[in-house]
């Protein structure tokens, strides 16, 4: 499976002649999904943990909504069009209310929601692939759904990943803090923003696609044995 490339660019190429239409259409589609339909599920799953574990700041905020206009980052929808690597409005959520469990144990709690929450959609969304793939797969707006359906699997398996990687500000170092001593935490709050720019450069020179579209195979062929039954 290679890793989607950005609709912007898929539209320019197959304007000018050197790419299909169809395709341009199918990756505009699949990234408009991942804006307005996953993003908002991922970011609502965040502060819906928060409220279950006792904090309350994310529906105070009318960040508790699936309405993806509540959610949207601008610089992150765009960065989604031109790459298909992009962010939401982070949820606000205080750890301090919630009080049900540790702190520790919330912070990674409500961290981790999120990327599961992407999990579980491709997961339902494999399943509604499959369905197509069954039985409407003789038709050609089958064969499109079922393919555009693929897509944001793909590239939702993708951005869970991308999500559980452990350094700032993604919630994967969340989820590192919550295991972490106190002298393990400050040197990821001293030395995280380099890690960040450092991570960004290996994402730009292509020397982490290897291991993230690995790891995506992984995860989509467990989606597909988990979905046996159909």
């Amino acid at each position: 499976m290679q890793r989607i490339q950005g609709p912007i660019f898929d539209v320019f190429y197959a304007l000018t002649g050197r790419g299909d239409m169809i395709t341009a259409i199918l990756s505009v589609f699949s990234v408009a999904v991942i804006i307005f339909v996953v993003f908002p599920i991922h970011e609502c799953a965040h502060g819906l943990m928060a409220k279950i574990l006792g904090d309350d700041t994310a529906e105070r905020e009318g960040r508790l909504t699936l309405n993806p206009f509540d959610h949207i980052d601008p610089m992150g929808a765009l960065c989604m069009c031109v790459c298909c690597i992009g962010w939401a409005k982070p949820t606000p959520v205080n750890i301090s209310r919630c009080r049900k469990v540790k702190a520790r144990t919330a912070l990674a709690l409500t961290s981790l929601a999120g990327p599961m929450s992407n999990i579980i959609l491709s997961y339902v969304m494999m399943i509604i692939m499959k369905l197509v793939m069954n039985f409407a797969m003789t038709t050609p707006t089958g064969v499109y759904v079922a393919f555009a359906l693929q897509q944001v699997i793909v590239l939702n398996i993708y951005l869970a990943i991308f999500n559980l990687i452990p350094i700032p500000p993604f919630d994967g170092s969340k989820i590192l803090y919550s295991f972490l001593p106190a002298k393990g935490i400050s040197f990821m709050e001293r030395y995280g923003q380099y890690m960040h720019w450092g991570f960004f450069l290996l994402l730009i020179l292509g020397i982490l696609d290897i291991p993230l579209n690995f790891l995506t195979d992984i995860i989509y062929w467990l989606l597909d044995k988990a979905s046996f039954f159909l």
